[in-house]
């Protein structure tokens, strides 16, 4: 039976980012610091629970938007709040910095899974094109809203199938040739590349040297 979280939330800021109150703008606070935090605290009972055999998965949903962000700074929290005022939809430019982050830290975690010899396998999952309510929301940001929501409901798939990916990397047999530690999932249940950015090793220890240093500022106590 495989054990496996699965954490993402979209946030819709209508153009208009706003901070939480340790002053880290929303997208990334919910969609990066919070799945960071919550899975650092469970690893130990997840390595515990692997050790005795059982089949322990830690699934990060990710976004093939991931592979759009041209601004890859993670060493700040400016830069975690920068705001993508000259882009089409900094909503939605701002949703695929954070998507950036969670690959970039999933990948960064597998390496540190592998290294310390721990059973515990990392996924990430891409669910699709889904026409959300978190879609609908940012693309009601944009002049015309109403055409844009109809011309990508022709495209996008609903919402009800958001979860597909997700389901398929926590509880497909780990012999099935897509399930391997680190990999990217997309529809339909493949194995995919991601970006040169997410795989790049120094990026990947910039993001977690800030992670660090933030959550230390703010005194959250997390064993990393």
């Amino acid at each position: 039976m495989a054990h496996f979280i699965i954490l993402s939330i979209r946030i819709s800021d209508g153009g208009k980012p706003s901070l939480n109150a340790d002053g880290i703008q929303d997208n990334m606070a919910v969609n990066y610091l919070g799945p960071f935090v919550f899975t650092q605290t469970l690893l130990p009972l997840l390595e515990q629970t692997a050790a005795d055999r059982t089949d322990v998965r830690i699934v990060n949903v990710g976004s093939a938007g991931h592979k759009d962000v041209t601004y890859h700074s993670f060493d700040s929290k400016a830069a975690w709040n920068r705001k993508f005022s000259f882009t089409i939809s900094p909503t939605l430019a701002r949703y695929k910095y954070s998507k950036l982050a969670v690959h970039l830290w999933s990948n960064h975690l597998a390496r540190r899974l592998t290294s310390n010899g721990s059973k515990v396998m990392l996924l990430i999952a891409h669910p699709g094109a889904i026409l959300s309510d978190g879609a609908i929301r940012n693309l009601e940001t944009l002049p015309l809203p109403s055409f844009w929501i109809w011309l990508l409901g022709k495209v996008m798939h609903p919402q009800e199938r958001g979860a597909f990916t997700s389901i398929f990397a926590g509880c497909a047999p780990r012999n099935d040739p897509n399930v391997v530690h680190g990999a990217y999932i997309v529809p339909p249940n493949v194995l995919f590349q991601q970006s040169k950015t997410a795989l790049d090793d120094a990026k990947q220890d910039e993001l977690f040297k800030f992670t660090k240093e933030l959550l230390d500022q703010l005194e959250i106590g997390v064993q990393l």
